[in-house]
This record gives C-alpha cells, structure tokens and sequence, in this order.
C-alpha cells in the first residue's frame, strides 16, 4: 500500500454537502457521543495527524479513513480557529446527552418553583459555555457582553417559565411551554451573536443549541 497522497481536502465536510444524506452524516459524526469518551492521548494523536497532515506532512501507514476519522474527532474537540481544546461539555459531540439530560430534567421537575428557576438556570448556564467555546476565533467576545447575554437570557428564561406557571392552570402543556421558550434566549441573543456575526472566518463549526 502506497503513501497516502496530499490532495484530499481535509477542510471541508467529507461527504457533499448539498445533499441531505451527506449533511447529515457529517453532522451525525461531528456530534457523535461516543468522542467524548476518547482519552487525551488519542485527542492528540488525531491533533497531530491532521495537523501534519496540513502541514504536508503524511503520517506513515495512515489510511483515508484513519485520516478522516481522525479529522472528525479533532473537529470535535478542538476549536478551528485558535486550535484550544474545548471544555468538555461545550464539544460538539456533548451536545446531545447534554440536551437530552437538561430537557428531560426541564420537563419533569416543573412543579415547583424552586426547580423549575434552577433547571433554567443550568440550560441557560450550558448554552453559555457552548456558544462561548465554539465562537469565532476572529470575533472574540467579551467579558461584558458574555455576562450581559448571560444574564438577560437566564432572567428571561425564568421570568418566562414562572410567568407561564403562574398564569396556566393546565398542568400538561406547561413544561413544554418552558422548553420551546428557551431558544428565544441566549442561543440566539443578539448582545451574544453580534461579534461572531461581525467575524470574517470561513469556518461554519459554530452550531447552535437550543
């Protein structure tokens, strides 16, 4: 078996991204559970094939598949921009125990007041780490844009969710109420976003949660 050759473009998505089987297999990768259990030897040891790999340099007995899976668990776990290892629960691939554990918790413990302030909390609270983890390196935010976006996002959220409990005497529609209102927070919160949209990287790794 020959030397793997440097032409395969490692900056971009390995499967076409104009199609729907395509971006979703790259998204299903990216996001992958299972990256999170990856020791940090091996974060850098795909850290350093990739990045040699960039570098032109190729390392020895590698395959395509081994370079791309490589690729993927770099992407995963290490900004694009400044090349920092991101904290683990702001990965791409702690988006979805993490989501699933906070929404679930969301929609069971609304009862009281009490867990109803500190489940948002902690769903506000996670999106801050994961937008702030994953922001454009071009664009850096501040503190004090963080802190206000932080702020007015978890005072929003729980005002809504102690509004709609107070107001609503239909227990059933309630908690769901609480959870589709916290996209509206600081995932999207303009104080937040305003310095990645100002960015001019060419990297679309940031995602959104909700």
């Amino acid at each position: 078996m020959g030397e793997l050759p440097l032409d395969i473009n490692i900056q971009e998505p390995r499967w076409d991204q104009s199609t729907f089987l395509g971006r979703a297999r790259h998204f299903f990768t990216v996001t992958d559970p299972r990256n999170l259990l990856l020791s940090g030897a091996q974060l850098e040891a795909s850290r350093n094939i990739v990045q040699n790999y960039r570098a032109g340099v190729v390392t020895p007995g590698i395959t395509e598949d081994q370079l791309w899976r490589a690729k993927y668990v770099y992407d995963s776990a290490f900004h694009p921009d400044t090349g920092e290892k991101v904290v683990l629960i702001g990965r791409m691939s702690a988006q979805v125990p993490m989501n699933m554990t906070i929404t679930g918790c969301m929609l069971t413990f609304y009862r009281q007041t009490p867990t109803v302030v500190f489940w948002q909390w902690v769903n506000q609270s996670f999106n801050a780490i994961v937008n702030y983890s994953n922001r454009s390196g071009d664009a850096p935010i501040t503190v004090g844009q963080l802190g206000t976006a932080y702020v007015s996002a978890t005072t929003g959220a729980v005002a809504t969710a102690l509004g709609l409990k107070s107001l609503t005497k239909v227990k059933a529609p309630l908690p769901c109420a609480c959870v589709l209102y916290c996209p509206c927070c600081l995932p999207h919160h303009p104080i937040l976003q305003h310095g990645h949209l100002q960015g001019q990287s060419g990297s679309s790794w940031c995602v959104l949660t909700s």
